[in-house]
């Protein structure tokens, strides 16, 4: 590269202007200046009439110079240089962005961006004054510019013991005689100050007259001093407006230090503009942010990315842009012409305190620590990486998990199988009569489908989490039928290729059936109520949905204490063999929340063989397992995983969740800095080496090949005791109870029964104390046993 110095006395009083300007800090992270051109007005140019630039013609070298406005790539300026005539070097005819200050041993980005007319051959550069380069888009030997704007970029180092450097463009060059070239955008900027987060201390802004601005020891902070209902700030006294610069264009995430008060969740909401600039105060423009009382990080190594799970009255970083907290989260685009932009906040609930607001670049993952001390963020997530492929890619049951914001981040390298965890819940797609919000639903599908994973739909119908609306007492039965058909015709025309269908979930009593009682939805009766088999409403709603969604779609039941509880098998039972007899139902899902899977493996594997008497295949829904400490959880999945996982009858599992930020605060598998726990990196291991099996063969030999009458238990008993039973072949049961003379007590059984392993519970509290006797009569089959009942 090589240049004339200019000599000028008006090139020196300009280079003076420019270092004072720098000097005093009137700069931005953009070393060079006017690089859009924006400073300057439309003519023709030469020398030093473009600030920032210094324009040069040398030797025969013929060309001209113009500051234009009608191709442009960003704001509304451009240079054209139109080459008539070359001269003998590369240099004679040249732009150069001038006195660009630097630092030695420092790495900088160039950008700049470049159209033709035609095809033409331009050099960008950057050195010193001594002529020596640091790097630079020399032309190659066919075009390099073309008639599209096209973007030039490198990064540089600065070698030597300089202050200042140039960035000269060479036109000079045979290829371009004729052409007109557009020159647009140059930025140089330090590498650091692309990736380092801009902070804005929450107390910097114009603050609103409803707001404090409070200390904690070293921290000055502000907060909302009243409360607020609305869905946007309501008044210019209840917004904080912030006029923010940043060193770079491009899309940031927006993190916020904040500490949420004693009342939790009465104390965790706000407001953010959707987007930069000012915003009306009454209108939806704004981002509405709540449930920051269970989020955040706050030791120094985690990764402030996902949703965090901290609690109240703790100083705790949170990332915006990637979590909803129950409003549609976004991240902030800085434009080229504009870097410059006014960001609000807004205040809701008082007891809410901001310490920070930082924007750091989306591409980057930042810790605690590098927000806290305004560090450059890293390119990729710190620590080793699972890359795949997913944990039982070779296995022939899949091991799933729940889609979410909070635990989608690198989902398809680790799990096989998709269930979204509150989006797919009719409440949360239908909170508003008739306006339903897919968004959720959509990601966890897509999700699946473009990975080739089993989807599972969860739920159908469900008494909890439903919407608050179908209780509306305007609501006949009728109505309520309705809408229950709607919901699941909207969901079948949305999605018409769900693997697993929940079409019911938690129906036992005193679970979540839709009956009205503590809390619940009601409309258990729109779908036919208990009715003559005591489970109508299951009957009908899994009808319907046969009826609606294609034939392929697998039918699924599932509830909670199934594994732990012999009785709640019994009775769960009873359900899918009644699904059963109508060929209403094809999967049998069993919760594995942390509070049934404390039973002992014994008990979860025989509740397990019992439900593998029908002849159909098993899912374990819901898996978490607690984790108070690394040693206890990897004890706990190390029983309770490969009893479930191993049992022939079970498909599959699904995991409700592995990521901070659960219902269950200590279950994740990962930490906040997005390390593998012990458990995890048992359970890759494991499920690499196992050797399972999933066959219905295998399941039918469980089926009883002889009629029993068990033992009662306990025995004797006060009031309730458990009578198990084996039926070999479908026929009419009857179970009936006699006292000591011999007189009928109570009839507990009397139905057609298909191939199974039973079990009723007989409840005597209105019997004395004495000698009792059961008979079953299955078909030939008849056997009596006596039970002692002491009160």
């Amino acid at each position: 590269m090589k240049t004339k110095v200019l000599g000028s006395k008006s090139s020196i009083v300009f280079l003076m202007m420019l270092m004072l300007i720098l000097m005093t800090g009137i700069a931005n992270a953009q070393l060079n200046t006017n690089g859009s051109f924006e400073n300057s007005a439309v003519d023709t140019v030469s020398g030093i009439d473009v600030e920032g630039w210094v324009i040069e013609l040398g030797g025969t070298a013929d060309a001209v110079f113009e500051i234009v406005d009608d191709t442009v790539l960003v704001g509304t300026r451009a240079l054209k240089i139109t080459v008539n005539t070359i001269g003998t070097n590369a240099w004679d005819i040249q732009v150069v962005a001038d006195s660009i200050p630097v630092q030695q041993g420092e790495t900088y980005h160039y950008s700049v961006w470049a159209k033709s007319s035609g095809s033409s051959q331009v050099n960008f550069t950057v050195g010193n004054y001594a002529y020596t380069e640091y790097g630079g888009v020399i032309r190659p030997s066919s075009p390099n510019v073309t008639t599209a704007w096209q973007e030039y970029t490198f990064d540089f180092t600065v070698t030597d013991a300089v202050d200042y450097i140039r960035a000269p463009f060479h036109f000079s060059i045979s290829a371009n005689t004729g052409d007109s070239i557009y020159i647009d955008n140059l930025r140089i900027s330090n590498v650091n100050d692309a990736i380092t987060p801009v902070v804005i201390e929450a107390e910097s802004g114009d603050v609103g007259n409803e707001f404090s601005i409070l200390q904690d020891d070293t921290i000055d902070y502000v907060s909302i001093q009243t409360n607020w209902t609305g869905y946007n700030p309501g008044s210019f006294e209840r917004i904080i407006s912030y006029e923010v610069t940043f060193p770079d264009t491009g899309t940031y995430d927006l993190f916020a230090r904040l500490r949420v008060g004693p009342n939790t969740w009465n104390d965790d909401s706000f407001f953010y503009g959707n987007g930069f600039g000012v915003k009306d105060t009454v209108d939806t423009n704004w981002v509405f942010v709540n449930g920051l009382a269970s989020a955040g990080f706050s030791e120094p190594e985690d990764i402030v990315r996902e949703a965090g799970g901290l609690g109240s009255d703790i100083w705790k970083w949170v990332n915006l842009s990637r979590n909803g907290y129950d409003g549609t989260p976004i991240s902030f685009t800085v434009p080229e012409d504009s870097l410059t932009q006014t960001f609000q906040i807004g205040g809701r609930e008082d007891g809410l305190d901001f310490d920070k607001f930082v924007f750091g670049k989306s591409k980057l993952y930042f810790t605690v620590e590098n927000l806290n001390n305004g560090e450059p963020g890293s390119p990729e997530e710190p620590g080793p990486i699972w890359e795949g492929p997913p944990l039982a890619t070779n296995q022939p049951k899949f091991v799933g998990n729940i889609y979410s914001a909070a635990q989608v981040q690198n989902f398809e390298a680790y799990w096989n199988q998709v269930s979204p965890e509150n989006a797919g819940k009719w409440g949360s797609v239908e909170g508003i009569r008739d306006n339903m919000n897919w968004s959720g639903l959509d990601a966890a599908y897509a999700l699946a489908k473009d990975n080739g994973f089993p989807f599972h739909f969860h739920v159908l119908i469900w008494g909890a989490q439903q919407p608050g609306w179908i209780d509306d007492d305007t609501l006949t039965t009728a109505d309520q039928l309705e809408e229950i058909t709607e919901w699941f015709q909207e969901v079948a025309n949305r999605y018409p290729n769900i693997d697993y269908l929940e079409v019911v979930n938690e129906p036992l009593p005193n679970h979540n059936p839709p009956d009205g009682t503590s809390g619940r939805a009601n409309y258990k009766e729109a779908l036919g109520g208990d009715g003559t088999t005591g489970w109508d409403w299951v009957v009908n709603a899994f009808q319907m949905a046969r009826d609606i969604f294609p034939a392929e779609t697998q039918l699924m039941i599932n509830d909670f204490g199934i594994l732990s509880s012999t009785s709640s098998t019994a009775q769960y039972l009873g359900i899918i063999r009644l699904l059963q007899s109508q060929n209403l139902i094809d999967i049998i899902g069993v919760q594995g929340h942390a509070f049934t899977t404390t039973a002992p493996t014994v008990t979860m594997v025989r509740n397990l063989d019992s439900l593998t008497t029908t002849g159909l295949p098993i899912q374990v829904t819901e898996l978490d397992i607690d984790g108070p400490s690394d040693a206890i959880q990897l004890q706990d999945y190390q029983r309770i995983f490969p009893a479930l996982y191993e049992h022939p009858g079970v498909e599959g599992i699904t995991l409700w969740g592995w990521r901070p930020g659960l219902w269950r605060s200590t279950a994740n598998l990962v930490t906040n800095n997005g390390t593998e726990r012990p458990a995890l990196e048992w359970l890759r291991t494991y499920l690499d080496t196992v050797d399972v099996t999933v066959s219905i063969d295998n399941i039918a030999n469980n089926l009883p090949k002889e009629f029993h009458l068990y033992n009662n238990y306990p025995n004797p008993f006060n009031p309730v005791t458990h009578i198990n039973y084996d039926i070999a072949k479908a026929v009419r049961v009857n179970i009936s109870i006699y006292d000591i003379t011999g007189r009928l007590v109570e009839t507990i059984v009397n139905d057609d029964q298909i191939p199974g392993r039973y079990s009723v519970t007989f409840n005597a509290d209105k019997l004395s104390s004495g000698m009792y006797f059961y008979q079953i009569k299955a078909g030939s089959f008849s056997k009596v046993n006596r039970m002692l009942l002491i009160k």
